[in-house]
C-alpha cells in the first residue's frame, strides 16, 4: 500500500512540474513567409527581428519550449557576426499574440549599403535559427522589411548664381516609382512646413544607391534647399529591390554642405574705350561690396572671390571642421591670385600676382568681392584689340597654412577663354 501511494505521489509531482508541462506541449512552428528584419527608426540599420508563429504564444511557452534563437548580420566593419537571443529577451507583440519581437543593438551593425552588403546576397548573412528545448531546430525563413532611407546628403549651393547640386546616398539599392513629381522633400530648421523638392535632373549611379540632383537657378528662396535643412524621401516615390516602399514617416536627414568658394571670371567684355587713361594700371586689386561692380567694370576683365561674411565663415568651418563657437582669426586667412593673359594664338599679353591677408584694412566689415581687375592692356600699357583671349588663373585660400580652396586641385592653373569686343 505504501508503494502504491508513493507511485501516485510521483505521478502527481511529474504532472505538476514545468518539465512535464513542456513535455506535453506541442511545438508551434514559425511561419514560412511572414518573418521580417525591420528598421523601426528609419536610420538604415536593422534594429528588430519579427517572427510570426502558427499558433498563439504565451510567456510560459517561450520560457518552457524555446531554448534560444540566433541570427547573423553584418557588423559595422562589414563582417558577418552571429548573435544569440534567449527567451527572456523576446517579447510577444501586444497586437498579435502569434508574433515575437526581438529588439537588437543596432549600434553594432553597419548601414544596409555598407561595402560588404552590396556584394553579399542577403541570405548569406541575414539568417535566423530557432532552437527548442526538445532539440528541434527551425531554420526561419526571413524577409527584408526595411524600406530605403537617406544615408547622407551633401549640397553645393550657389544661391542662384549657378546650378545647385545635391548628392544623396541611400541606404540600399533603390528603384523609382512612376507618378512622383519630386523624389525628395525637405523642411527648414525653423519651419515645420514640409516642401517638395523637384529637381531639374537626376543622375543615378550604376547601383542606384547614389544620385546627383540638380536644381533650376531661378528657384525662390523658400523653395531652395540650403545646408542645414532636413531631407527625406517623398512617400511612395522610392522602393528597394525587395519591394519595400518609402513611407511618409521616413526619417529626416540634415543636409551637409556649404556655399562653396568660387573663382569667377566673365566670358565677354564690351569695351567702348571711354575709361582708358594713361595713368590706369594694367591690373588693379579691388575690394568691393557685393552689391557694387566698381567704376568702369564693363571696360575690364576680372577674377574674383566673395570674401568674409557668414557664408564665407561657414565654408571655412565646414572645410576645417571648426566648431560654431570657435572664432575665425582673420589674420590667419591668406588669398593668393595669379593670372597670365594670352592671345588665342598663345602670345603673352600681361600677367600679375597678388597675396592678400584676411585682416587687410581694405576689407570692410561686410562681405567683400576681392577682385583682380585687368584693364584690357598688354604689359606695355597698350590697349588690346577685339578677339578671343585665354586667361591662366590660379587662386588659393589658406587658413593657418592649410589650403581650404584651390581653383584647380589637379593643375597649376585653369585656362579660361573669354572674348573682348572693342567698339
Amino acid at each position: 500500500m505504501r508503494r502504491f501511494w508513493g507511485k501516485i505521489l510521483l505521478v502527481t509531482t511529474l504532472l505538476c512540474s514545468g518539465a512535464f508541462a513542456a513535455f506535453i506541449q506541442s511545438p508551434i512552428p514559425p511561419s514560412s513567409k511572414q518573418n521580417y528584419f525591420r528598421d523601426t527608426d528609419r536610420d538604415g540599420r536593422m534594429d528588430r527581428i519579427e517572427v510570426l508563429f502558427l499558433g498563439a504564444l504565451s510567456y510560459d511557452y517561450l520560457k518552457q519550449m524555446i531554448d534560444s534563437l540566433d541570427y547573423t548580420w553584418l557588423d559595422s566593419a562589414g563582417v558577418v557576426v552571429r548573435e544569440v537571443v534567449l527567451p527572456e529577451d523576446m517579447r510577444i507583440d501586444s497586437a498579435n499574440v502569434r508574433r515575437v519581437l526581438i529588439d537588437v543593438d543596432q549600434r553594432r551593425f553597419g548601414l544596409l549599403s555598407s561595402p560588404a552588403s552590396m556584394y553579399l546576397p542577403a541570405d548569406s548573412y541575414g539568417s535566423v535559427n530557432l532552437y527548442l528545448s526538445d532539440s528541434t531546430v527551425f531554420h526561419v525563413m526571413m524577409r527584408d522589411g526595411m524600406a530605403p532611407t537617406i544615408m547622407e546628403a551633401h549640397l553645393k549651393s550657389y544661391r542662384g548664381r549657378r546650378v545647385d547640386s545635391l548628392r544623396v546616398s541611400f541606404t540600399e539599392w533603390t528603384e523609382t516609382i512612376d507618378g512622383c513629381d519630386a523624389i525628395l522633400e525637405f523642411k527648414k530648421p525653423k519651419d515645420s512646413t514640409v516642401r517638395f523638392l523637384p529637381a531639374s535632373s537626376v543622375e543615378w549611379t550604376i547601383l542606384n544607391s547614389r544620385a546627383l540632383f540638380t536644381f533650376d537657378e531661378d528657384l525662390a528662396l523658400d523653395t531652395r534647399l540650403s545646408p542645414g535643412d532636413s531631407l527625406r524621401i517623398t512617400k511612395g516615390c522610392l522602393k528597394d529591390t525587395s519591394g519595400n516602399v518609402a513611407p511618409g514617416t521616413g526619417r529626416f536627414v540634415e543636409v551637409d554642405g556649404f556655399y562653396p568658394f568660387d573663382l569667377k571670371t566673365p566670358s565677354l567684355v564690351e569695351d567702348d574705350g571711354t575709361a582708358f587713361a594713361d595713368d590706369v594700371p594694367v591690373f588693379q586689386l579691388m575690394f568691393l561690396p557685393l552689391d557694387e561692380v566698381g567704376e568702369d567694370a564693363a571696360n575690364a576683365w576680372d577674377m574674383s572671390i566673395e570674401m568674409l561674411g557668414s557664408e564665407f565663415e561657414s565654408a571655412l568651418r565646414s572645410v576645417l571642421g571648426l566648431e560654431v563657437q570657435e572664432p575665425i582669426d582673420l589674420s590667419k586667412i591668406k588669398v593668393t591670385y595669379n593670372v597670365r593673359i594670352y592671345t588665342n594664338l598663345g602670345a603673352y599679353v600681361a600677367g600679375s600676382s597678388h597675396v592678400v591677408k584676411g585682416d587687410d584694412s581694405r576689407f570692410g566689415t561686410s562681405p567683400t568681392k576681392l577682385s583682380l581687375r585687368w584693364n584690357l592692356m598688354d604689359t606695355h600699357h597698350r590697349r588690346v584689340s577685339t578677339g578671343a583671349y585665354i586667361a591662366n588663373v590660379f587662386a588659393t585660400i589658406e587658413y593657418n597654412g592649410k589650403v581650404v580652396f584651390q581653383s584647380d586641385a589637379e593643375a597649376s592653373s585653369v585656362s579660361r577663354v573669354f572674348g573682348v569686343n572693342r567698339r
